[in-house]
C-alpha cells in the first residue's frame, strides 16, 4: 500500500498517475514526423490559439470512455469537449485569456489522474524566419530583419512569437494590414508542425512600405517591406545541406538565394534548374533530392543571367520551392487529409510512450 501511494505522489509530481500523460499538438522540432512529442504541455500558449490536447496511458488496455478534461478557468483555457478513441483522449482546447490555468485529467468515476498548467500570454513582438534556411537546418541564418522581396514575388516566412524573451506557442492567431503593392496570407501549418506562417506578395512598383502584424488583434509588430526591382540582382548562390554523416536515400536539399550589390538577400525569386546540364521540371529556390553517394552530379540555378552551380551525390532530383509549408491552410482551415492521418498519429504517440 505505502508502495503504491509513493508511485501516485511520483506520477501527480509531473502531472500522470499509473502511467497517464497529457500532452499536446505543438511539435517544437523540424522533422516533419511523430517521434519527437514529449510528454508535456509546450506552453505559454499564444492567445487566441487553438491547442488540441492528448491523454494517453502506458498501458495496453486502457479505456477512455467517459474521461476528461477540466480547466480550472475557462476564462483562461477553454476545454471545448473531448472524444475518446481506442487509445487515448483528445480535447479541442482554446487559449482564451491572459493568465495560469490548471488542467485536470478526470476517469470515468470523476477521479483526478492527471494534471497540467495552461499559461496563456499576449505576445509582444513577432520575429520572422526565412523559411528556405529552416528547411537547411541553418536556423541562425533565418531570421529576416528586411525584407527584400523581388518585384512580382512571393516569400513565405515562419512567425515566431515572443513576450519579452519568453516565446509562446500556437497558431491561427495572425492577420496583417499591408499598402497598396503587397498582399499578405497568414497561413498554418498542422499535423506534424504546428507553425504560424506569412507569405507576401508583391506587384511590380518598387519602392519601401510597411506592414503592421497583430495577433489576436493585438498590433505587435512593424515590418518593412522593400520590393526591389530585377536589376537589383547582382549574383546568386547554392546553399547546400552538408551531405556528410548523411546514408543513401536520406532526403537532401540545396537553396538558391539571390543577393544585391550589398550583399543583401533578395527573397521570392525563382529560379530554373539543370542536374548536369539537363534541365529540370519547374521553377523554384529548392532543389530536392536523395543522396546516393559516388553518383556525383552538377546542379545548377540560374535566374536571367546570373547562376551557381554546386556539385551533389545523387541520381536525379526535383525543383520545390519554400512557399511549400506541407500540410496547411490559409485563414486557420484544415484538410480531409490532415484528419486521416492524426487517427493514426494518435496510435502512434500512445505506443511510443509506453
Amino acid at each position: 500500500m505505502l508502495r503504491h501511494s509513493i508511485c501516485l505522489l511520483a506520477c501527480a509530481a509531473v502531472g500522470c498517475t499509473d502511467g497517464i500523460s497529457l500532452t499536446d499538438d505543438i511539435d517544437l522540432t523540424w522533422d516533419f514526423t511523430v517521434s519527437r512529442f514529449d510528454a508535456d504541455l509546450h506552453t505559454p500558449y499564444v492567445r487566441g490559439a487553438p491547442v488540441t490536447l492528448f491523454v494517453n496511458s502506458s498501458e495496453d488496455d486502457q479505456r477512455f470512455d467517459g474521461w476528461t478534461v477540466e480547466s480550472s478557468d475557462a476564462g483562461i483555457f477553454r476545454i471545448d469537449g473531448c472524444t475518446a478513441g481506442q487509445s487515448s483522449l483528445t480535447c479541442e482546447g482554446q487559449a482564451v485569456g491572459e493568465g495560469v490555468a490548471a488542467l485536470t485529467v478526470r476517469d470515468e468515476r470523476g477521479r483526478s489522474v492527471g494534471n497540467g498548467q495552461a499559461e496563456v500570454l499576449v505576445p509582444d513582438r513577432a520575429v520572422l524566419e526565412a523559411h528556405g534556411y529552416l528547411i537547411l537546418g541553418r536556423d541562425a541564418e533565418a531570421p529576416v530583419d528586411d525584407l527584400r522581396i523581388i518585384a512580382n514575388g512571393t516569400s513565405t516566412y515562419h512567425v515566431r512569437y515572443f513576450r519579452g524573451a519568453r516565446e509562446l506557442h500556437g497558431n491561427g492567431v495572425l492577420s496583417a494590414v499591408t499598402p497598396a503593392g503587397i498582399t499578405a496570407t497568414p497561413r498554418t501549418s498542422f499535423l506534424f508542425e504546428n507553425r504560424e506562417w506569412l507569405t507576401l506578395d508583391t506587384d511590380a512598383t518598387a519602392g519601401t512600405r510597411s506592414i503592421e502584424l497583430f495577433a489576436d488583434g493585438v498590433a505587435i509588430s512593424t515590418h518593412t517591406v522593400e520590393t526591389v526591382p530585377e536589376t537589383d540582382i547582382t549574383h546568386v548562390t547554392i546553399e547546400a545541406q552538408s551531405e556528410r554523416g548523411h546514408e543513401d536515400g536520406d532526403s537532401m536539399v540545396a537553396l538558391a538565394q539571390a543577393y544585391d550589390g550589398q550583399e543583401r538577400r533578395i527573397f521570392g525569386v525563382d529560379f530554373e534548374w539543370d542536374l548536369d546540364g539537363v534541365e529540370q521540371i519547374g521553377d523554384g529556390d529548392l532543389f530536392r533530392y536523395q543522396l546516393k553517394q559516388g553518383v556525383f552530379r552538377m546542379v545548377r540555378a540560374r535566374r536571367g543571367s546570373h547562376s551557381d552551380s554546386v556539385q551533389i551525390q545523387a541520381e536525379r532530383g526535383s525543383v520545390g520551392s519554400s512557399n511549400n509549408i506541407g500540410c496547411s491552410a490559409s485563414s486557420g482551415g484544415g484538410s480531409l487529409l490532415a484528419g486521416l492521418a492524426l487517427a493514426g498519429l494518435l496510435t502512434f504517440r500512445r505506443r511510443r510512450q509506453r
